[in-house]
């Protein structure tokens, strides 16, 4: 079983070569690229792979430059994350964000990427009926669904990363967006994690819709009620993400999957060693669970 990690699992502070070889000492295989966020101009990659920051601007780098840096570090490039905010509160910002999508589309394809994640804007509230939020959650279907459709012949899947604060975040909004994209490479990163602090039993997800998730986002979020903040991802097995579960569903749901991890909060200098314990316990559970 192969498993990638977010590129800022390792940290915020390090180079991007830095990070990368970190990644693929801890044990990991691939890579979602999570790139400078926001307009502006940053830091792009340089030609010989490397970039000061981990965050660089990629679409403003030379792909062949973003190549080197895997190649360097022997690592896939098994995503690529949108770094542009998305408008779905008018057909207007829909329209906007299309064409902000398709040009990164675009630049997945260069790199020879074949999952491009993004994510949506956040909602006035939590816990928000589907019903009230249909008008977003089918305007951001309409948006998905065009730029999946573009590109269809190419094979690039987009994948939105489920999050708790967003539009789409459970179980019912889920389906409302997958139904209301006709096409199947328009699909869903599926953020266990987020899922469990938007309380969302995600993992029937996988049963109802076992073709439309080609990225499983493994994070374990905390629900204590002290919890510093809602969403809490820590290491892996020590939260209350029923990662069991998740695993049993895909295993006995088989597909062409990209299997992320991530520990969000987690101090800078113990990132290593709580990936790797996080990397064991994925692991000894995709052997375990049937």
């Amino acid at each position: 079983m192969k498993f990638s990690a977010v590129t800022m699992a390792v940290g915020h502070s390090l180079s991007l070569e830095k990070a990368l070889a970190t990644i693929k000492r801890i044990g990991f295989d691939g890579v979602l690229f999570i790139p400078r966020f926001g307009p502006g101009k940053g830091e792009t990659v340089r030609p010989d792979g490397t970039c000061p920051t981990l965050y660089p601007d990629v679409l403003r780098s030379d792909p062949e430059h973003v190549l080197k840096a895997m190649d360097n570090a022997g690592l896939k490039m098994d995503a690529l994350y949108h770094p542009l905010s998305l408008d779905v509160e008018s057909d207007e910002g829909v329209d906007r964000s299309i064409a902000g999508l398709k040009e990164t589309a675009e630049y997945a394809l260069a790199l020879g990427c074949k999952c491009l994640s993004h994510a949506m804007p956040r909602a006035p509230r939590t816990r928000m009926p589907t019903e009230e939020k249909a008008p977003q959650i089918r305007r951001f279907a309409r948006l998905m669904n065009t730029v999946a459709e573009a590109y269809a012949g190419s094979g690039l899947r987009l994948a939105y990363d489920i999050h708790a604060p967003c539009w789409v975040n459970g179980l019912d909004d889920c389906r409302l967006l997958l139904d209301s994209m006709p096409c199947e490479n328009a699909c869903l990163l599926l953020n266990v994690g987020q899922l469990a602090t938007a309380e969302a039993y995600g993992w029937l997800l996988v049963e109802e819709y076992p073709n439309r998730i080609p990225i499983v986002g493994w994070k374990d979020h905390s629900l204590a009620k002290d919890r510093p903040r809602e969403s809490w991802s820590i290491e892996l097995g020590t939260g209350h993400t029923p990662l069991a579960l998740y695993v049993q569903r895909l295993k006995r749901n088989p597909a062409d999957r990209v299997h992320l991890v991530n520990c969000e909060n987690v101090p800078d200098e113990e990132r290593v060693g709580v990936l790797t314990r996080s990397l064991k316990h994925l692991n000894t559970l995709w052997e375990e669970v049937e």
